[in-house]
This record gives structure tokens, C-alpha cells and sequence, in this order.
């Protein structure tokens, strides 16, 4: 079992099948298939995904590391529905809201929408994060040694595992720190608080090195600019400003402390208003925007359940419950019958990424690298060892011009400047796709510019054609 087209699985398969097939010694060497091999294993992701995968494989051979990944989503979602029961009992939100909110959590429409175009990671470590914010909860109620060592450790490998979930945890962390805190020992409280991040940051970083931040921000990967060009322009950092301040001044706006409300405002205010923020700048990047889409679910489920516990007749608050509960899992399961079981592939040999990957296999010699776009750079080395000029997690590639040359090679009007891109870059062998191709995104803009040069054409069907380029 295989997952969409667009998945980004098939790069966490690709990591852990390098390391299973190479030795572990080889975390510490460039991943020679991505990036001209220029970019350290390291960087590429953390060490825990990849030691579960390939444990679980060993003990498991029968399974491949697809289905390993996917039923590894399949368990720690129920456990993140769980932990956002215990999240609301911790603050006080009664059974009732908590069991809402645990429902509206699991059966909302974002996971099946967002699915098949995620890489399996994040959707693992934000089923984590419930548990980390209980724990930040009791930290910030009374400093006990246990409890920051639990914490330290618990955000560490939170970070090991994929530190895109970071801006999450910060704004996450942000919320239940205003909702918990108010303005009672909040010097202390944001001192502890911050030292808290520093260690978890510096533990992590035994793993990725500084070299790993550093590139992370140079990286152009938002929006394509820097993450320091970003925080210095300080326009595009007044919505995040503006959201904060006005979670902070709506204290004000409640008589009574309720920490489950509270949290539901700041959570919903922060991550809402990120998100409108985003769509504003681009609403065509729909995957950009959307990106706090699974935080927005858990808040709208805690913020509906708060609302329907405080209808006052028990029975119309049940029926209301009841309704909107089998609305919900109607439209559920309609979601991830079409967005994920109907996508899923079970002849991978039969795909366009897979097929391709098998015919340069063929006609490529040791030593020679190949120039891929679209989907087929992110499944093609999760089968096989080919080297390539792009790969699966752009934003930490330290090779600095093959981003230039795949723009030049997908979207330049001269031939000319592609090939003296790929001389370059020591490319061998391109691969392009046309518009009847049944490669999900077509990026080259002018593919026939390639019927044209040095370029020696070896193969073509179905509108996929590999060149070959000559001395």
C-alpha cells in the first residue's frame, strides 16, 4: 500500500531506507542522492523517525516503510484526540467539553483534506503536542524540578522529530502561557520559560549542529525570502505583533479567570488571524495558508464544545451535541473515502515516478546525476540510488545555485541557458514531462526548448521524455 501521488511520505521513506541499507555511520556523511550531495544527512531530518521505521522493519519485513509510516499516523493521531481530552481536563473544561472537543478534534475535515499532500511527520508530532502543553501547564502552575526535566526532554524530542512543528509549539506555548499566566509573576514565569527553549534548543542541536540553524535561516523558504530578510522587515512581522498585543490587552475583556476560555480566545485569535495573514499575502498558496489548518481544528473543536457545555437545559444540549457529532463523522468519512483510501496506490511499479526511476536505472552509469521535477524527485529515491539535482526538504539544501538552475531549466525560454546550467552542475540525463503526462505538476514551461541543442533524446511515452546530454 502506497500513498497519493503528491504525498511527501515517499522523502521520510527515502531517508530511513539510505540509513537501513548504509549503516548508521552514514548520518554523519552527506546524503549523496539530494542536492548534488552537497547537504549533511543530519539536516535533513531528525534521528527518530528514521530508528522507528527502520526497527519497526526489521522486526516487521513483511511491511514496507510506506506502511509502517502510515500506520504509525493511523495510531498517534487517536493518541493526539486523547491527549486533547486530557488537555481540556487539565484545564478544568469539565468531561462533557473535553469529550466534544476530543471528538470535533479527530473527525474534522482538515486531515483527510491536507493528507495526501503531507509528509506524515508533522501530522506525527502534533498528536505530541496535548501532552507537552500539560506538562508546560504544571511548569507554569509550580517550578518542580521533575516536571522541567520531563518538559525539557519531552520538547527536545519533539524537536528531534521534525522541527517544522517549532512556530507551532512557540505560538502553542504562547497561548497557554497568557491564558495560564495573566499578569501574575510574569517576569519569572517568561524567565523559566525561555531558559526552557534555550536547553530543549541546545540538546537538539547535538543532533542537527549549528550549521543546520544557520541554514534554516538563509534559507529562502518563506515565500523565497530569508528568515532573517522576514525579521527585519518589521511590517511583515505586525500581524504576529498585532495578534500577540491584542491576546495580551483581551484579558482585559473578562471579568473572571477561566482558563479553558481563555486558552480557546488566545488559541483561535493567534492561529486565526496567522492564517488570515497568510491568505492575505497569497490566497493562490493555498498550501501556505492552510498550514496551521490542523491547530485551527483542535481550537474550533475546544471552542465548540466550551460553547455547547454552556447551554443550560441538558437534553437540548445533548441533542445539539448528537447532531452536530454524526454531521460531522458523515462528512468525515466522505472526506477520507475520497482524499485518502481513494488515493492510495497499490501497483507502485505501475506509477510514472516508479516507471521512470526503473528506465534510468537502466541506461545510467555510476557516477551520473539526473535533473527530475515534480513529484518524481520525491518518490524516485525512496526506490532507487540515483543521484539528483534537487530532493525533499529544499529549505536546508546548502548547494547555492542549483535553486537558480531548476528555475532556469523548468521556466527559461533558452535552451542555452539550460544546458550551460546542467554543464554546470554535472548533469547527464533530464526528464521532462509535457502536458499529457501523467506527472500530477507539470513544471516545465517549455519543454520543446529541449528538442533543440546538444540534448539526445533516449526515451518518450506518455508524455514523459528523458535526454540525455551530450559532450
Amino acid at each position: 500500500m502506497y500513498p497519493a501521488q503528491t504525498s511527501f511520505i515517499p522523502v521520510q521513506a527515502a531517508l530511513a531506507r539510505f540509513i537501513e541499507s548504509q549503516g548508521w555511520r552514514a548520518i554523519f556523511a552527506n546524503y549523496p542522492y539530494w542536492y548534488l550531495g552537497t547537504t549533511p544527512f543530519r539536516y535533513l531530518t531528525g534521528p527518530i523517525l528514521p530508528i522507528f521505521l527502520i526497527v519497526i522493519h526489521r522486526l516487521l519485513p513483511g511491511l514496507n516503510l510506506f506502511e509502517i509510516l502510515l500506520g504509525l499516523i493511523c495510531i498517534t493521531f487517536p493518541f493526539g484526540a486523547t491527549g486533547v481530552y486530557l488537555l481540556v481536563r487539565e484545564m478544568n473544561g469539565g468531561r462533557f467539553s473535553a469529550l466534544l472537543a476530543t471528538v470535533f478534534y479527530f473527525f474534522g475535515p482538515v486531515i483527510p483534506l491536507l493528507f495526501r499532500f503531507s509528509d506524515g511527520v508533522y501530522l506525527i508530532a502534533l498528536s505530541f503536542l496535548p501532552y507537552i502543553l500539560i506538562l508546560y501547564l504544571r511548569f507554569l502552575q509550580q517550578w518542580q524540578r521533575k516536571t522541567a526535566i520531563y518538559l525539557t526532554f519531552s520538547i527536545t524530542g519533539l524537536i528531534l522529530l521534525d522541527t517544522t512543528i517549532i512556530p507551532s509549539l512557540a505560538f502553542a506555548m504562547t497561548v497557554t502561557f497568557l491564558a495560564k499566566t495573566g499578569w501574575k509573576r510574569v517576569e519569572e514565569k517568561l524567565k523559566n520559560s525561555l531558559l526552557l527553549i534555550v536547553y530543549c534548543l541546545l540538546l537538539a542541536t547535538i543532533w542537527y549542529t549549528p550549521g543546520y540553524w544557520l541554514t534554516l535561516l538563509t534559507a529562502p523558504s518563506l515565500a523565497g525570502k530569508t528568515f532573517l530578510s522576514v525579521a527585519i522587515s518589521l511590517p511583515r512581522l505586525l500581524s504576529v505583533a498585532l495578534a500577540i498585543f491584542l491576546a495580551v490587552f483581551s484579558i482585559r475583556f473578562f471579568k473572571k479567570r477561566n482558563l479553558f476560555r481563555d486558552f480557546c480566545f488566545f488559541w483561535l485569535f493567534i492561529f486565526g488571524f496567522l492564517t488570515l495573514a497568510r491568505f492575505m499575502a497569497d490566497p493562490d498558496f493555498w498550501l501556505d495558508w492552510s498550514a496551521y489548518g490542523i491547530e485551527l481544528q483542535m481550537g474550533m473543536g475546544m471552542g465548540l464544545s466550551l460553547v455547547l457545555s454552556k447551554i443550560k437545559e441538558k437534553t437540548r444540549r445533548i441533542l445539539m451535541s448528537l447532531v452536530l457529532i454524526s454531521l460531522l463523522i458523515a462528512s468525515w468519512l466522505l472526506l477520507v473515502k475520497n482524499n485518502v483510501i481513494d488515493t492510495f496506490q497499490k501497483e507502485i511499479n505501475q506509477s510514472v515516478e516508479y516507471r521512470i526511476g526503473e528506465k534510468l536505472t537502466e541506461i545510467i552509469k555510476p557516477g551520473e546525476k539526473v535533473f527530475f521535477s515534480g513529484t518524481t524527485v520525491f518518490w524516485l529515491n525512496a526506490f532507487f540510488d540515483i543521484p539528483q539535482v534537487r530532493g525533499g526538504v529544499d529549505q536546508v539544501a546548502v548547494h547555492p545555485t542549483w535553486d537558480k538552475a531548476a528555475w532556469e531549466i523548468r521556466e527559461g525560454t533558452k535552451v542555452e541557458l539550460s544546458e550551460e546550467w546542467l554543464r554546470e552542475l554535472g548533469v547527464n540525463y533530464l526528464v521532462v514531462h509535457d502536458e499529457t503526462s501523467k506527472e500530477f505538476y507539470h513544471d516545465f514551461t517549455y519543454p520543446e526548448k529541449f528538442e533543440q541543442g546538444n540534448f539526445q533524446k533516449v526515451y518518450q511515452k506518455d508524455g514523459d521524455r528523458i535526454y540525455r546530454l551530450n559532450d
